[in-house]
């Protein structure tokens, strides 16, 4: 099996998973599971399933196929159909499946007939996965963590799978993560608990705009650092526009817990970490009290000199875009807001 990274194998090992959940509640009998030795790297050459009907003598072999765009590489496609047909002829199977994670097209579907295997496609996927909610919500997990973009390569395949969710949405989460922040006081023993807190009330308000989140373990040493990173998902206009007008694709987020509003040493310590090149040039600062002047000053140097954005929330802010969610409103405008008075001050 090709060497991956651990996060390359969790979603090929999770789409396997997926495709063999798929066919077991349709009731296929899974005879070999190919796929578990392959990822123990064990020596074998052996399909991915090796399936049956309860009532049918004969046997089915399954390959399944996770690829990080819509469209296959014709060359990838019929190697894959070729290494298919030999399992099938090894294991003396009547029929062969290909499932992918991609677009199939009727020449696709004719290339593998000829070959004797049938090839499933998104189009198949998203049929199969309707008829569970929590498989939607699996396949669709899957899809937006390989995504190798902003979120856009699966929009279509996503807007469906959000369709048949079967996640229960929280109701009052924004109000409850308010009450504790309203508990946590501002001083050093509180720091862990504010960026907790943060960290929750901002997945709660972005979870359809942000996947892939990645919590830092930052040291306690008085210094400025993001919180939290995450990979923009695009899934609401604003960050839609911001991703394409910054040509950012990461998003960081700072939760600093200090009684008095942050100045220009604070602001500068925490720019130190976006970068245009590395795609994160957009920095969400969630603090008690704001700004002061020589933190305003530094955000808009940051945006003039170095084309780097820095949206500040105040803590009364965040609770009440929490309260928004709760209640359905729309919560983004106050950065939509903050964003156009930032780009119509001629001062920046």
């Amino acid at each position: 099996m090709l060497e991956r990274t651990p996060r390359q194998r969790e979603l090929h090992v999770g789409f396997k998973m997926l495709c063999e959940k798929l066919l077991t509640r349709d009731g296929y009998m899974i005879m070999e599971s190919g796929w578990k030795q392959k990822v123990a790297r064990a020596p074998v050459q052996a399909a991915d399933l090796l399936i049956k009907r309860p009532s049918d003598p004969d046997t089915t072999v399954v390959e399944s196929k996770f690829y990080r765009s819509r469209r296959i590489d014709p060359v990838l496609l019929r190697n894959a159909l070729d290494e298919l047909k030999r399992h099938r002829e090894t294991k003396k199977s009547k029929s062969a499946l290909l499932i992918v994670s991609a677009q199939t097209t009727p020449a696709m579907r004719q290339e593998a007939e000829k070959l004797g295997v049938t090839l499933w496609g998104f189009a198949e996927l998203l049929q199969m996965t309707a008829k569970t909610p929590s498989l939607a919500d699996n396949l669709a997990d899957l899809l937006r963590d390989g995504d190798p973009s902003t979120g856009d390569v699966f929009a279509a395949e996503l807007a469906v799978l959000e369709e048949q969710s079967g996640r229960q949405r929280p109701r009052g989460e924004g109000a409850k993560i308010a009450a504790d922040l309203d508990l946590v006081k501002p001083m050093r023993d509180g720091n862990k608990r504010f960026a907790q807190l943060c960290d929750r009330a901002i997945r709660y308000l972005f979870s359809e705009q942000f996947h892939r989140w990645a919590p830092q373990n930052n040291p306690e040493d008085g210094l400025f650092r993001p919180d939290l990173i995450a990979r923009l998902a695009a899934g609401h206009d604003f960050w839609s526009a911001l991703s394409g007008d910054f040509d950012g694709r990461y998003g960081l987020f700072l939760f600093p817990n200090q009684a008095e509003p942050l100045g220009h040493g604070a602001i500068l310590s925490a720019e130190r970490f976006l970068s245009r090149p590395a795609l994160r040039p957009m920095l969400l600062v969630v603090s008690r009290a704001g700004l002061d002047a020589g933190g305003r000053r530094a955000v808009q140097e940051a945006l003039r000199q170095r084309g780097h954005l820095i949206l500040s929330l105040t803590l009364a802010e965040l609770k009440d875009m929490l309260t928004a969610r709760d209640l359905g409103d729309e919560f983004h405008d106050v950065l939509i807001d903050r964003m156009s008075e930032m780009l119509t001050d001629l001062s920046i």
